[in-house]
């Protein structure tokens, strides 16, 4: 008897963790953007009402917005809401269109190794430095790069697996 890789509990274990990893970043987005608004909206009052800046927020809005755009570039894949030249993709079928989104799967997949391997060095790299206003380890700030290379790959790779698998 044949039974479906993954397969506990009346579920798919693949599917739900990844709709669960989904959630979990879309989740961390909407905080950072959150975050991000009440951040500047904080350094606009006290710009302008209260006559002084804070010298640490424009930095820290800055990193936070690096955040958010790695984060939500595997957030935007998984919603197939990504940046893409789908001119052509309109224009055939079956199994053109089908190859079509193979190869640029596998383009997103380097991509996303590319990230990943250079956000690791970059990332050892950045242990040795420390940001100008708030004196925070760049480690901090450019951890998100392998992350985000990771979770992008892994949606990739399981979209590009969904993909081969359906009969489509």
């Amino acid at each position: 008897m044949y039974y479906p890789p993954f397969k506990f509990g009346g579920g798919r274990f693949m599917e739900k963790l990844n709709k669960a990893l989904y959630q979990c970043v879309a989740y961390v987005c909407a905080a950072l953007m959150f975050t991000m608004m009440v951040l500047t909206f904080g350094q606009v009052v006290c710009r302008y009402v209260l006559g002084d800046a804070l010298t640490w927020s424009e930095e820290l809005g800055r990193y936070i917005f690096v955040w958010l755009t790695f984060l939500g570039m595997s957030v935007a894949f998984y919603q197939g809401k990504h940046v893409a030249l789908d001119i052509l993709e309109h224009q055939v079928g079956g199994l053109t269109k089908r190859i079509l989104m193979i190869i640029n799967s596998l383009l997103i997949c380097i991509f996303a190794i590319a990230l990943l391997c250079s956000g690791c060095l970059l990332f050892e790299i950045g242990g040795f430095q420390f940001s100008s206003a708030m004196t925070l380890p760049m480690q901090y700030v450019y951890i998100v790069l392998p992350v985000s290379g990771g979770l992008l790959l892994y949606f990739v790779v399981y979209d590009l697996f969904t993909n081969l698998k359906s009969k489509k």
